[in-house]
């Protein structure tokens, strides 16, 4: 009677295995005739962050940096905008050519863009970036920053060209 029992569970279990594969392999047949179907020529395309950096190095009237020489320190400078964002750890002491250097990345609205960097906590420096905002058409619908303008503390600067980004010298 055990026997019986067992086999006629192992029969009805063989029985639903069976045609539960023949539903997989239909709704399998059917998912890659659906992906076969909509894919088209652009999947291929792999979009990227058109992302830009504007680099603050803080010297003295002698040229000395002041974060290299700690007059302010690294971890303490923070950089906010609209009171919404705010980043810390700006600073990368430990990437070749960007040490002792405020790193922002551009972003923001068409037009005035005002970041705070606080390099203390009893001194704060406005840097202002003046933007276009180019939204490019597209599978990807990137966004593009162009770099109009910079103010920092009221004066205007001219950004220089930093291996694609850009940096700005501040004397304090």
């Amino acid at each position: 009677m055990l026997l019986k029992i067992n086999l006629k569970i192992n029969c009805n279990l063989l029985y639903l295995f069976a045609s539960l594969n023949k539903t997989v392999k239909l709704f399998s047949f059917l998912l890659c005739l659906v992906l076969l179907y909509s894919c088209s020529s652009d999947d291929d395309l792999v979009c990227s962050i058109n992302s830009n950096n504007i680099f603050v190095k803080l010297v003295d009237n002698e040229g000395n940096n002041l974060i290299e020489n700690e007059t302010y320190l690294a971890d303490e400078i923070v950089v906010r905008f609209n009171a919404a964002y705010e980043f810390t750890n700006v600073v990368f002491n430990e990437v070749e050519g960007l040490e002792n250097l405020i790193a922002i990345n551009i972003f923001g609205e068409q037009g005035n863009n005002t970041f705070e960097i606080q390099l203390s906590d009893s001194e704060t420096d406005t840097l202002i970036l003046n933007l276009n905002k180019e939204i490019i058409d597209g599978p990807c619908g990137n966004v593009y920053y162009i770099l109009n303008s910079v103010t920092y503390n009221g004066n205007d600067e001219i950004p220089e060209d930093f291996d694609g980004d850009y940096l700005i010298t501040v004397t304090k």
